[in-house]
C-alpha cells in the first residue's frame, strides 16, 4: 500500500510544488486510513491553494486510483501559520 500511496502523491506533488507547497506521506494506519502532510514553504502562495475539501477529494481520488483498499484520507497542514504572517 505504501508504494501505491507514494506513487499517487508523486502524481499530485508537482502541481502543489509549483505554488510553494510540499506533499508527503504522514502515515498509514491499521485501518488503511492515510494521513498526508501538506507543508507550506516560506514562498507558498496561500491564495493559490484549493479549498481543503477539494484538496482532500483530489488526494483521495489519486490514492484510490492506485490502491482501492485505502480507507479515509486526511491532510495535516504544517507551516501555514508562518506563511500567513507574511
Amino acid at each position: 500500500m505504501q508504494q501505491a500511496v507514494e506513487k499517487a502523491l508523486d502524481n499530485v506533488r508537482p502541481a502543489l510544488a509549483a505554488d510553494g507547497f510540499d506533499l508527503r506521506l504522514g502515515s498509514i494506519e491499521a485501518d488503511n486510513s492515510v494521513r498526508v502532510v501538506l507543508e507550506a514553504k516560506p514562498e507558498a502562495c496561500m491564495e493559490c491553494l484549493v479549498p481543503d475539501a477539494v484538496l482532500v477529494a483530489i488526494l483521495d481520488k489519486a490514492i484510490r486510483d492506485q490502491d482501492p483498499s485505502v480507507g479515509q484520507v486526511t491532510v495535516d497542514k504544517v507551516g501555514f501559520d508562518a506563511v500567513a504572517g507574511h
